[in-house]
């Protein structure tokens, strides 16, 4: 499933196209190239979710940010 949300890229204001799928939402921006990764987690300062941008998670609602984990690969 896609959606579009017009002129809400955080970096040029432009559109964006929103793919989803089980697992996660990517966010594309149509006119600059941005790219963010909504990951489902949740922000420990006011519960909102959080979105992955440039090496670490970034509340869109406070403003909090944290560093991103390590991911460990299991075999």
């Amino acid at each position: 499933m896609s959606k579009w949300k017009a002129k809400c890229c955080p970096r040029c204001g432009g559109d964006i196209f929103l793919d989803i799928d089980e697992y996660s939402w990517v966010d594309h921006c149509l006119q600059c190239g941005y790219v963010r990764t909504r990951v489902g987690q949740s922000c420990p300062v006011c519960h909102d979710e959080m979105v992955f941008d440039a090496d670490d998670y970034k509340c869109n609602t406070c403003g909090h940010v944290s560093k991103a984990l390590e991911r460990k690969e299991v075999w």
